[in-house]
């Protein structure tokens, strides 16, 4: 049952962080700035907490660093 949260859980941020993906580069063709004017809010966001900012900005590299599949031979 765990697994299968997880896997739908994984599913959803996979296709949400597509989405945003998606959102910065019709963003930058068209030159709107909605989703590139957000991202930059977060991260000054992230500046103005000064350490727990860093902190927190490092904990989300590691967790998305860590969902990164790998390969097998």
């Amino acid at each position: 049952m765990f697994q299968t949260a997880n896997g739908w859980l994984k599913t959803f941020t996979d296709f949400g962080v597509s989405v945003i993906f998606a959102g910065v580069v019709i963003d930058i063709l068209f030159a709107q700035s909605f989703v590139t004017g957000n991202i930059g809010e977060m991260v000054a966001g992230f500046s103005e907490q000064g350490i727990a900012g860093f902190i927190a900005l490092l904990l989300f590299i590691m967790v998305w660093q860590k969902k990164t599949p790998t390969t097998t031979s």
